[in-house]
């Protein structure tokens, strides 16, 4: 069963690395298109379903980067000599693999949620063209467009802004979950 579920999610990681960004979104709408979900934002009739296939579109391809390296940080704290020495110490694959294998290799990854928060939005400029949502990136492509210099810059700096923030919010979470890293100096 876990080799299946190994399986499964490897082909799911290599699905949407391989596949460029535009091409899945438009997997994703025909899809949507055929099991009947909204393929366009209608301001006037809103529903919640309006907003299934954009967040579909922007989080499949952050959660795969996420498990493509979770997954490779935990190959290697598999392997390591703290973890064959827990196994002979008697200690449950279990307590194992949540006290010491997850704990140990979701560190690095966790410094990475914050900037796939930020590709999602960066991201969200092309899905808020393909699916119509009145978003900053359609207001970033219409300016860019329209020649409108201003709301270039605007959008621009908002963007800047925001991944000034994911990258301390990155080493925050990092500090956080690393019991090594400290903001506080210590005496040499």
């Amino acid at each position: 069963k876990d080799k299946f579920i190994d399986k499964l999610g490897t082909f799911y990681i290599v699905f949407i690395m391989a596949v460029p960004s535009l091409g899945y979104i438009f997997i994703f709408r025909a899809i949507g298109a055929a099991i009947g979900l909204p393929t366009v934002f209608d301001m006037e009739n809103p529903t919640w379903l309006m907003y299934v296939l954009p967040i579909v579109s922007l989080a499949l391809p952050s959660i795969a980067n996420l498990m493509k390296w979770l997954r490779r940080y935990m190959i290697d704290q598999m392997n390591s000599d703290y973890v064959k020495f827990a196994r002979s110490g008697g200690l449950s694959e279990g307590e194992i693999f949540s006290k010491h294998i997850l704990k140990n290799a979701i560190i690095p990854v966790v410094h990475g949620i914050p900037s796939s928060v930020l590709f999602s939005l960066t991201g969200a400029i092309i899905t808020e063209r393909v699916y119509v949502v009145p978003g900053v990136g359609n207001v970033l492509t219409k300016a860019i467009n329209a020649y409108d210099n201003g709301v270039i810059v605007g959008v621009t700096l908002f963007y800047a802004v925001l991944s000034i923030i994911s990258i301390i919010m990155g080493d925050v979470l990092m500090s956080m979950m690393d019991p090594r890293i400290s903001f506080t100096s210590k005496a040499r």
